[in-house]
């Protein structure tokens, strides 16, 4: 029986796993995907502290690499279920694992804009990933939508791939930091187009291109290109657990001040956590503390 399953292996769960490793705790880690979460899928990272610039699958390399050094049990599956019985969690992914305390680190996942051509489209065309598919659109011109950090990151990004960006976006201002707003302000291959929605997109074997209203002046147009970037916010990943009554209504689970839920011994970090910041930096400290809760009662 472990003493921590911890279900996710972005930030949040790697951090968790540091602490109660170096604190001799048998800990298995559960990742259906890459590990390091959304890092991997983030071109450049300038906000963690001891990094001025970094590549996030580097960052997210060197975390996981942390944890396998320490000796974590790793999981290359997706969780699916999780129960307690006898005193005991049993977490189901393809067979039972039995633990002492669960953490829930399974973050977030895209929204999607839910409109006509969209799931069509999706892998031809339509992406939410520009570090994975913008090679795909070299010298092409493509769309991102969306107005946060993630939309002007990728922007960034793409910008020294494809031969134009068009940054989509509903409204005027944004909700992104104001210095990457102007450094991609400064990019001679980004076009703006405000006050304005995607309504359809458009396309045979592949996306051809979009249907655009301006919520403004109500004027109907089309965008032609044969790639687009959706950014236009991220959904809880916890569809697995909403049956044992721990979330809110928007999905996100409500934790103590040591990251515990209202079932005593299961614990959640990071994005997936009800909260008004979710940052690297506070995935990381959510998983610190829960680690340390942990110990304490172990012990």
């Amino acid at each position: 029986m472990y003493d921590i399953l911890i279900i996710g292996a972005g930030p949040a769960g790697i951090s968790a796993a540091i602490y109660a490793l170096r604190n001799d705790l048998k800990v298995g880690i559960f990742e259906g995907e890459a590990p390091g979460g959304k890092m991997v899928y983030t071109a450049t990272i300038e906000n963690y502290p001891g990094y001025e610039m970094i590549a996030g699958p580097d960052l997210a390399y060197s975390m996981f690499n942390q944890i396998m050094n320490l000796g974590a049990d790793y999981i290359g599956e997706r969780a699916e279920t999780i129960r307690k019985e006898n005193g005991h969690f049993v977490v189901r992914a393809g067979k039972d694992y039995k633990a002492r305390t669960v953490i829930i680190a399974t973050g977030t996942r895209n929204r999607k804009l839910e409109i006509p051509g969209e799931e069509r489209l999706t892998n031809k065309g339509i992406s939410w990933c520009a570090i994975c598919d913008g090679a795909l659109y070299r010298n092409k011109e493509v769309a991102v939508i969306g107005g946060g950090n993630s939309a002007f990151e990728e922007s960034i990004y793409l910008s020294g791939v494809v031969k134009k960006v068009y940054l989509i976006h509903r409204r005027e201002d944004f909700r992104a930091d104001r210095n990457i707003v102007e450094k991609v302000k400064g990019l001679g291959n980004v076009e703006m187009i405000l006050n304005t929605v995607v309504l359809e997109f458009i396309g045979e074997d592949g996306l051809e291109k979009l249907i655009l209203r301006n919520v403004k002046t109500g004027e109907i147009s089309s965008l032609e290109v044969e790639g687009c970037f959706e950014f236009v916010g991220l959904l809880p990943a916890t569809e697995f657990v909403r049956d044992l009554g721990i979330t809110d209504e928007d999905g996100y689970i409500p934790v103590s001040a040591n990251q515990e839920t209202k079932i005593p011994g299961l614990y959640a970090v990071g994005d997936v956590v009800s909260k008004r910041v979710r940052q690297i930096v506070t995935a990381v400290n959510d998983g610190a503390i829960a680690a340390l809760d942990i110990i304490k009662k172990i012990r």
